[in-house]
């Protein structure tokens, strides 16, 4: 969901029961193959502007701490479910 569009709904109506839902919408736009179990991190990789699965993790994990679950608590909107499905992917 885009930001102007969640505010424009926020500014209306209550939206704070979309909490239960993230997750569910963090599934669908995440494969679980940024999460492995032991993932192989190959250096020669990055100069040709891969990166290693631990920092594509490290981006994502703090993209979402950082920018989106403030994002979404700004409307009323409780980021403890999101950070429950983050924890649970990354150890």
């Amino acid at each position: 969901m885009g930001w102007a569009h969640l505010a424009r709904e926020a500014a209306r109506y209550d939206v704070s029961f979309l909490s239960s839902w993230v997750p569910a919408m963090l599934s669908g736009t995440v494969e679980e193959t940024l999460f492995p179990e032991a993932p192989p991190d190959d250096r020669d990789l990055l100069r040709h502007g891969v990166l290693p699965p631990a920092r594509k993790r490290a981006i994502f994990a703090r993209t979402l701490e950082e920018v989106v679950m403030p994002g979404l608590e700004k409307f009323g909107i409780d980021g403890a479910p999101a950070r429950a499905w983050l924890s649970a992917r990354i150890r």
